[in-house]
């Protein structure tokens, strides 16, 4: 298993999800006759997280460890603090868990850790992830010589993305194949939130156990499949991949472009009548640029409250891309203040539809005049009261609105 990112969701119906996936997992670890687990990194999504989830994670950890089985990490970027103990620290002191590849240096070279599984014999080391993938550093100083000297069943864990894996969209700094160590019958991989197998199943990325959260969740209601995988040791290496996917979703997009704010309430309300959302997680992002009103008169509340109210589990809403029509940047130049002043506001009030014929004609001397009296200074002796009154009256004037405003 790995990318667990236990904690990462906050809302009470995923947590509860992401428990009974975890759970599960356990569950049929067991059922499937498994010597052990590997979590190859984040196990939570941060290294001092939420108690209560600690709590039920590790009830679920500590009925597997029952069992005589042991559960084998390595920190994850997510896990790891270079100022404090981490989470995962805590559970190796206490005997839930145990941590692979802890490293010392010896003749200036990098040797992580040992652990024989007593089960089954299989030896596991690994490397743990960092910030920032800071720990691509510790595969250039690695013992290589020693790691190959082991015999037996190895097993190299490791939270890296590997290069040649990597898609356009996915950022991380990462290494080769050809810097992992060689000579191990199997790399247990994390950090890349997919589904990967390389070099004939030997190296393997499960990908999440349970995305409750952005892209990972639209990558599960797109279809994307998640679980883990069962390894089975020998000459050949089998592998089995077990899908535990926690939800089946629904993705709809919205393109506001040219339509009132009004208006896409109208589709909101629409795309409600037209999906089957009971017991599914719904991801509906929502953008363009709005052809009147403000972004906050859509009635996003109003549409998660009606697809709660047809039984969705959860909905994903996505609207940072979603903008009202708003006054571009306008850039002009000129060698004095009032003839660049004069070009500025020319250039804005021709972005600015306008209904009233004197507005139309005159806005540019409208906006002159009324930033004039607005440069008007605070006069000796007069109170801030007094100031605000004369600068409202006078700007009432310029504007020519005080019929419409009243005395």
């Amino acid at each position: 298993m790995a990318d667990l990112h236990l904690g990462a969701t906050s809302d009470p119906k995923l947590r509860e999800l992401e428990l009974k996936t975890l759970e599960r997992a356990f569950e049929r670890c067991v059922e499937e006759g498994v010597d052990f687990v590997v979590i190859a990194g984040d196990v939570f999504h941060v290294n001092v997280p939420d108690l209560a989830v600690v709590r039920d994670s590790v009830r679920i950890f500590v009925k597997f460890v029952a069992t005589g089985r042991k559960i084998y990490v390595v920190y994850g970027s997510h896990d790891f603090s270079p100022n404090a103990a981490s989470i995962i620290d805590i559970l190796d002191e206490a005997g839930v868990i145990v941590r692979v590849g802890r490293p010392s240096s010896v003749n200036g070279k990098l040797r992580p850790g040992v652990v024989k599984d007593e089960r089954s014999g299989a030896l596991l080391t690994g490397i743990s992830g960092r910030r920032a993938s800071l720990e691509r550093e510790a595969f250039v100083n690695l013992d290589r010589g020693y790691l190959s000297s082991l015999e037996g069943f190895k097993i190299f864990v490791f939270h890296t993305g590997l290069d040649e894996v990597r898609r356009e969209n996915e950022r991380f700094e990462g290494i080769a194949s050809t810097d992992l160590p060689r000579g191990f019958d199997y790399y247990a991989g994390g950090h890349i939130h997919r589904r990967i197998e390389v070099a004939k199943g030997r190296i393997v990325y499960p990908g999440p156990l349970f995305t409750g959260w952005g892209a990972d969740m639209e990558a599960t209601v797109k279809g994307e499949r998640r679980g883990f995988y069962i390894v089975e040791g020998g000459k050949e290496v089998k592998t089995k991949f077990v899908d535990l996917t926690a939800f089946e979703g629904l993705y709809e997009e919205l393109d506001a472009t040219g339509l009132s704010s009004s208006s896409v309430n109208e589709k909101l309300k629409a795309l409600v009548q037209r999906v089957d959302a009971r017991d599914k997680v719904m991801v509906v992002k929502v953008s363009g640029e709005l052809a009147s009103g403000r972004t906050s008169e859509v009635d996003f509340a109003s549409f998660r409250d009606a697809l709660t109210k047809k039984g969705a589990i959860y909905l994903h809403l996505s609207r940072n891309k979603l903008r009202a029509r708003e006054v571009t940047a306008v850039t002009v130049s000129g060698e004095e203040s009032s003839e660049i002043e004069e070009k500025v506001l020319k250039e804005l009030a021709g972005t600015v539809k306008l209904k009233e014929a004197r507005l139309r004609e005159g806005a540019v001397i409208l906006a002159k005049d009324l930033l004039a009296q607005l440069r008007v200074a605070k006069k000796e002796g007069e109170t801030e009261g007094d100031y605000e009154a004369r600068v409202s009256s006078v700007a009432v004037e310029v504007l020519g609105i005080k019929k419409l405003i009243g005395d």
